[in-house]
């Protein structure tokens, strides 16, 4: 305590006599940053349970963009899976120990980035010691091909200081998926030396920023992969409206001959079989059906393979790419051969739905009813679950809703006062309650509330394999008023209201 309050003291005689580090205004070690994260580590298969707290260390780097923050200073780019659900957020460099409080600005966890703002006081304070914060100016990803040389910037696990990354090469630029959310975008591999907590790093060519760093193979060396930055600055507005990223969930499948046969086409017809969409999804809803070759999207043919070509990546790419570069709203044709004849749809980009089993950036959705414990089956909860999710993960994880908002609904708990001995077996998917087909949490819990208040005595849930888990409905309030004060249970259901 005597050591760390000589520090705080000391450093307030040195701002009074300005940058105490010296005029080095430009020293990357005042752009890219280091920040630390507490978040709650939550059971996301029992949300019932407190949760524990982690803190969590990345990096982050100043940044401007005068067209999406016009006259705003103390931007701070960085991933979101460092800081998406924290319950506060510090950022330090390499040259000193203080940590500057920052708010979120905005939280984009499709495409894993996130923008930070320092705190105007803060700033003044991170200025007065380490002299006038240059931000770091972001290029045009775009123009990045393979081969090109690029180095990176950020503070790995093992050192408190900077670490700079030895000029690496780009090997892939292609759309996959990405980690934190699942969802398909561009990412650019390459050969950089990075470890864990380089996240959020800036990536850099000829002194600007092409990408933030986000993720690598666990067992490979120096094979590692960054956001490219224009993806990021066309994904800026979606910060305030996440409702203008378009999340359309379609199962293409690619033609090979026999196939082509089946459906009379010429052996040189390109083009993919869309072979699932969800009724009611925005595939759906702008006019694409099952069945559908989809052969043109714009202008762009579409290969065998799903891909077209990209004139701005000079390369071919999944036709989703150019799904990614638009937004909701925008004009968007499409050619399809159905039923033999050629269609052509003209509209506006629609609005997807969310997956059958989401990864979760909120609280969960659960509630506990007559000593069971329901909740909605997400990729965190599977996780939770270790091995004990494996078989949720097989069969469920890349399965599509047959219905919008269609989640898996499980049993996650039996508490002992229901009255089973062993439970295990009953940890299943919720397929029916008296006869009716459960559609969400959400579904199940307004079912339940309603068949109480009509005066019926009770319910049956039915789970995969046909077994039945009886609820008493005159009894459950008191059986559950049991189990919340024998537990500590705080909350017995989703606390802000069932989310989609």
């Amino acid at each position: 305590m005597t050591i760390r309050f000589f520090l705080v003291v000391a450093m307030g005689i040195l701002v009074a006599a300005g940058p105490c580090f010296g005029d080095r205004n430009n020293a990357i070690e005042t752009k890219v940053l280091r920040v630390f994260t507490a978040k709650k580590a939550s059971y996301y298969h029992k949300p019932w349970k407190s949760p524990d707290f982690n803190e969590l260390r990345s990096s982050g780097f100043f940044f401007k963009d005068d067209r999406s923050f016009p006259h705003q200073k103390g931007l701070i780019l960085t991933n979101a899976h460092a800081v998406s659900m924290a319950q506060s957020i510090r950022v330090s460099n390499g040259r000193e120990k203080r940590r500057y409080n920052v708010r979120i600005l905005g939280v984009c966890d499709t495409a894993d980035f996130a923008v930070l703002q320092m705190e105007p006081a803060e700033l003044e304070i991170y200025e007065r010691i380490n002299g006038k914060v240059e931000p770091l100016e972001l290029g045009d990803s775009d123009k990045l091909r393979v081969g090109d040389k690029v180095l990176g910037w950020g503070y790995p696990l093992g050192g408190e200081g900077i670490s700079k990354s030895d000029q690496g090469e780009i090997s892939r630029i292609e759309v996959k998926a990405y980690a934190h959310s699942r969802d398909m975008w561009l990412m650019v591999q390459a050969s950089l030396q990075q470890n864990r907590g380089n996240s959020g790093g800036p990536v850099l060519k000829e002194d600007k920023v092409i990408g933030v760093s986000f993720q690598g193979m666990r067992d490979s060396d120096r094979i590692n992969f960054f956001i490219p930055i224009n993806l990021v600055k066309h994904l800026f507005p979606s910060l305030q409206n996440p409702g203008l990223i378009c999340t359309w969930q379609l199962s293409v499948q690619h033609m090979f001959p026999r196939l082509k046969e089946y459906y009379h086409l010429d052996h040189d017809q390109g083009g993919v079989l869309v072979a699932h969409i969800i009724p009611g999804g925005g595939p759906f809803e702008f006019g694409l059906r099952e069945n559908d070759i989809l052969t043109h999207i714009d202008d762009n043919e579409i290969d065998n393979f799903g891909e077209v070509y990209c004139p701005d990546l000079e390369q071919r790419v999944l036709f989703i790419e150019v799904l990614n570069r638009k937004r909701v709203g925008d004009p968007l044709v499409v050619k399809v051969i159905r039923d033999g004849k050629t269609l052509i749809i003209k509209g506006v980009l629609t609005r997807g739905l969310p997956r059958l089993v989401p990864k979760l950036f909120t609280g969960a959705n659960y509630f506990i009813f007559g000593g069971v414990g329901f909740v909605d089956l997400t990729l965190n909860c599977i996780e939770n679950l270790g091995k004990s999710g494996d078989t949720f993960r097989a069969k469920y994880l890349d399965e599509y809703p047959e219905h919008p908002y269609q989640k898996v609904v499980i049993i996650s708990e039996i508490f002992p006062e229901y009255g089973l001995t062993d439970s295990s077996e009953y940890l299943k998917r919720v397929e029916k309650v008296d006869g009716k087909e459960v559609l969400n949490v959400e579904d199940l819990y307004n079912y339940l509330q309603s068949a109480k208040k009509s005066g019926k005595k009770k319910a049956l849930i039915q789970i995969d394999r046909n077994l039945q888990i009886p609820l008493d409905l005159d009894n459950a309030e008191t059986l559950d008023r049991e189990i919340q004060n024998k537990y500590g249970i705080l909350y017995m259901k989703t606390p802000d209201g069932f989310s989609r």
